[in-house]
């Protein structure tokens, strides 16, 4: 599913959309998952943006110092329905955990590093002189809180899952776009 274009924001096509595109194809690889998105992207008040249950993040820097931080946010159910699956396709047929166990965790974060390295790649290929530190994940809220001192706009773009839910790619950003 190639989605460049759909955008008018420089910002969205060129940091969130390689996210976007790489996370339905990994869906469906590695979880097989239909995932799509209707790309109506939205900006979330500051004081509404919450994570859900669990949060992957990476923080985005350019050669003037930090441009944003990527965060994929699910609620516990998308969670699970997207661990047990790669961790079912890892691993075989196993009993589908109900808890965010250390397997699923761990499912959740090899998904999650994989997106992210090939979203990485897109963005060299394209020269972007963006880089990415290392993925941190959270399991609450109050974990999470320190992101969102300094930003000043979130973009965040919905990808719904069939069947399973849907979870948030948010792009928090340190200066407008």
């Amino acid at each position: 599913m190639e989605l460049q274009g759909k955008f008018r924001s420089t910002v969205r096509n060129t940091i969130l959309l390689p996210f976007v595109d790489e996370t339905i194809r990994m869906l469906n690889a590695m979880a097989d998952l239909k995932g799509d998105s209707d790309l109506l992207t939205y900006r979330d008040p500051l004081d509404v943006f919450n994570f859900k249950d669990f949060a992957v993040c990476i923080v985005a820097r350019n050669a003037s110092g930090v441009v944003g931080k990527i965060i994929m946010n699910y609620d516990l159910g998308t969670a699970l329905a997207i661990g047990n699956r790669v961790l079912a396709r890892m691993l075989g047929p196993t009993e589908a955990a109900t808890v965010l166990t250390e397997d699923i965790r761990g499912a959740l974060a090899e998904f999650s590093n994989t997106v992210i390295g090939l979203a990485t790649r897109h963005l060299g290929e394209a020269n972007i002189k963006i880089s990415f530190g290392t993925p941190i994940y959270f399991l609450n809220r109050e974990d999470g809180e320190f992101l969102l001192e300094g930003v000043k706009q979130i973009l965040s773009v919905p990808i719904d899952i069939h069947d399973s839910g849907r979870f948030y790619f948010s792009y928090l950003m340190h200066n407008e776009a």
